[in-house]
């Protein structure tokens, strides 16, 4: 697949536990050399992938129309719903889709499962809303693959889509 991103918005997530955040840093670099100024990076402000990607953004001072920051306050989120706090990660993911709508998302995942996790969530979710995913899998950041929505389990897509009709509802 190739594309050109005519607005540069990309939606960057992955493993928690990534231990590759140069990995990360290198695919920010081509795409800040290839789009300057006008690239906007999305990331949920966890720890491992996320947390490169935010650092990244950090280090070169960008502002926050061109870093979207999306964390998750998880001591709130177990107060305020304490059957279902464990939502607030796909609430997130499904908020920075549709308010920030990215036109690309990267995903770094050693260990990718397409049946659950959040990653996998995030992925899912945009493919459901036509943004491809492009999958790292390891340390070298020209090794991976595209996703597709086929891929998944159809259940899975069944009720992702059914939260994410329910979110442009509302």
């Amino acid at each position: 697949m190739k594309f050109e991103l005519d607005e540069p918005r990309v939606l960057f997530c992955g493993s928690r536990r990534w231990p590759w955040p140069r990995t990360v840093e290198a695919v920010l670099d081509r795409l800040a050399t290839r789009h300057g100024d006008r690239l906007v990076v999305i990331e949920g402000a966890a720890t491992g992938a996320d947390q490169a990607a935010h650092q990244w953004c950090e280090r070169r001072g960008l502002s926050d129309d061109r870093h979207r920051c999306h964390p998750v306050d998880w001591r709130a989120e177990r107060r305020a719903r304490p059957k279902d706090w464990r939502m607030a990660g796909p609430d997130r993911n499904t908020r920075m889709l549709l308010q920030d709508r990215p036109q690309l998302i990267v995903a770094f995942h050693d260990h990718f499962v397409l049946a659950s996790g959040g990653t996998s969530d995030m992925a899912l979710r945009g493919l459901l809303r036509e943004v491809p995913v492009w999958l790292t899998p390891g340390e070298n950041p020209l090794v991976g693959r595209w996703l597709t929505l086929d891929l998944f389990p159809q259940q899975r897509s069944d009720r992702v889509r059914r939260e994410l009709d329910a979110a442009d509802a509302a």
